[in-house]
């Protein structure tokens, strides 16, 4: 299960690494310092996401679908940028700490 899930978060990731720097290579060529980070970046998201919505498929939605008051980007366009990937990964992290949007006995929503 493990082993599936992994390979699922690679195919995403690479999915989302081509929407957001438009770079189709293949994983077999080189990757620059910075695709190194981003994927990274993408890779961090994503688990806290899942941890904080408790599911891949809606935690891919709130990564991937833009919202309209961000201008129609999506969250992970808008943590292409390094300090506002930060502030992300923070706000998932302690939504994720403090339990904000679990079911007190719990449930998840």
């Amino acid at each position: 299960m493990a082993r599936e899930q992994d390979a699922n978060l690679a195919e995403i990731i690479d999915k989302i690494r081509i929407l957001l720097t438009g770079d189709n290579s293949s994983a077999s060529e080189p990757t620059s310092v910075v695709g190194d980070h981003l994927s990274a970046r993408i890779r961090r998201l994503t688990v806290l996401a899942q941890q904080v919505f408790g599911d891949e498929a809606r935690a891919q939605v709130w990564l991937t679908e833009p919202p309209p008051h961000f201008r129609g980007k999506s969250i992970l366009q808008l943590a292409s940028r390094g300090d506002v990937a930060r502030q992300i990964e923070e706000a998932l992290r302690r939504i994720d700490e403090e339990r904000i949007f679990r079911d007190p006995r719990g449930l998840q929503p």
